[in-house]
């Protein structure tokens, strides 16, 4: 079993309002994270900052999604991890982020396949910079790890599959095959970037 984790627990003083329910093209942003999910995973996972945040996802998303909060106080990626690893169902999991609506679903099934049996797959990009969403992680090694990053008080998502053996690093550039464009890294995080996201949609579906 595949599980699918979206992490919206980020504050977003830019956008004034919860990320993951900021609309582009008609839809929240995370509605279009469960849509490319759907297509490799048997399970939604999206984790939200607090309890206060479910209801306002529970209006957009379908019933077959779970939403959790953080479960640790700590404002870090790496706390929406450990949140969604501690409820997956699956033996893998994929992790997105709410502001990434273009990840090509061929990418998370290619780091999927690679992963098996090991601890998780990343991609790393030609100047050696790691990108850590999206990634595949074993959910009960990971788990683990992640908790005892935590514990050290190392709060980076990305150590944690850096610095676990028995993982898979892909290059970025090698994705060109099925991204041509590189598209899946397309980030939200600005009102610009915003701009640029509906400019891409306007392409997309002319």
């Amino acid at each position: 079993m595949r599980s699918g984790i979206i992490l919206s627990g980020g504050r977003s003083s830019r956008f004034g309002q919860d990320k993951g329910l900021v609309e582009l093209g008609g839809k929240p942003l995370v509605s279009w994270v469960v849509d490319l999910l759907r297509n490799v995973t048997d399970e939604i996972i999206v984790v939200v900052g607090s309890e206060e945040n479910i209801p306002h996802y529970w209006t957009v998303v379908p019933d077959y999604v779970h939403v959790v909060p953080d479960y640790y106080p700590e404002d870090s990626p790496l706390i929406g991890l450990i949140s969604g690893l501690r409820v997956a169902n699956g033996s893998y999991a994929a992790v997105c982020a709410c502001d990434m609506p273009f990840v090509v679903p061929d990418v998370l099934e290619m780091l999927f396949c690679v992963s098996y049996g090991l601890n998780g797959s990343f991609l790393v990009k030609s100047d050696g910079w790691i990108e850590s969403i999206p990634s595949v992680y074993n959910v009960s090694t990971c788990l683990n790890f992640a908790e005892a990053l935590r514990e050290m008080g190392e709060m980076r998502i990305r150590k944690v599959l850096e610095n676990m053996s028995d993982t898979v690093t892909v290059s970025v550039e090698k994705l060109r095959v099925i991204d041509p464009d590189l598209i899946s890294f397309f980030d939200i995080d600005t009102l610009e970037s915003y701009d640029i996201a509906n400019g891409i949609l306007s392409n997309k579906y002319k």
